[in-house]
């Protein structure tokens, strides 16, 4: 059973066409993928960001673990502010060291 976001009733309803990522049942488009472009270019979108994870951590070392450990460049974080990001996997982190 996929893990559902409090937004999927939405997407569900706006014909949103809804696929596994990463075990959650989440949109792929919502019909034509030109059309959602034009849309979202002229008028506004919106990504549900629901399933992602918060992260706070400090530390002495905290910066050197992020640069190996996310993808986003950790010397834009200031104090207070927030950063998207992806998590390498242990391949990634082995290509960058």
């Amino acid at each position: 059973m996929l893990k559902r976001t409090p937004l999927y009733e939405i997407h569900a309803a706006a014909g949103a066409k809804l696929v596994d990522f990463g075990g959650w049942d989440m949109p792929l488009h919502y019909g034509s993928q030109i059309e959602e472009h034009h849309a979202v270019r002229r008028h506004a979108g919106m990504f549900d960001v629901s399933h992602m994870r918060v992260l706070d951590l400090d530390g002495h070392d905290v910066r050197a673990y992020l640069r190996i450990l996310i993808a986003n460049d950790v010397d834009k974080l200031t104090p207070g502010r927030a950063l998207y990001s992806c998590l390498l996997n242990e391949a990634a982190v082995s290509s960058t060291t």
